[in-house]
């Protein structure tokens, strides 16, 4: 049996213990993935999807581990006050200023900023400068892109009568909640 003195006995038991409360790594996709300014790297079936929600790392692309975004938020808009039970959020301000209510709490980010919002903490934010903003948007896990195609197809042929029960409707099929309404305007018009 090799020497073990009593500090690596301790350390080799201290990670067997905390090892499965980690989370478990995905697979390696074995590719580089690039997106290119103005590139979205999933195909959004509208082209109003595409300009609002560029996605730059797709489900697919990182094996599961996250999905990115370039946001884009018209001054005074932002989305309905809302609580994720499966996916957390990590916001980074590329460009404006923006209003983050997490949990009761506001949080005024300029640009060069960030918030992290862990999945159960409802949150809602707005554009608040008066010219159009940017936002990196990363969720994990991966996957959160196939909401934002899906929303972004049914908010294209809804009607301003139906648009919230739609929204509704979606954010329950991803495992999310509407709690309650925008800071300001909402980030899409409704028609």
């Amino acid at each position: 049996m090799p020497n073990l003195n009593r500090r690596n006995l301790l350390y080799a038991f201290g990670l067997a213990s905390v090892a499965p409360l980690l989370p478990a790594q995905t697979a390696a996709t074995g590719k580089v993935s690039v997106a290119m300014p103005g590139e979205t790297r999933f195909s959004f079936s509208t082209a109003s999807q595409a300009k609002l929600s560029p996605c730059k790392l797709t489900g697919d692309d990182t094996g599961g581990a996250l999905t990115a975004f370039e946001l884009s938020a018209l001054p005074q808009t932002g989305p309905y006050l809302h609580v994720h039970h499966r996916q957390d959020e990590w916001y980074y301000v590329l460009s404006g200023e923006f209003l983050f209510k997490a949990g009761g709490v506001e949080h005024t980010l300029p640009t060069g900023a960030s918030i992290w919002l862990p999945r159960g903490i409802p949150h809602v934010w707005a554009n608040m400068a008066t010219t159009e903003s940017k936002l990196i948007l990363v969720c994990q896990p991966g996957g959160f892109e196939k909401f934002f195609e899906e929303m972004g197809a049914a908010m294209s042929k809804a009607d301003a009568a139906n648009a919230e029960k739609i929204m509704s409707a979606m954010f329950t099929k991803y495992g999310m909640e509407m709690l309650g309404p925008p800071l300001f305007k909402p980030l899409r018009s409704m028609h």
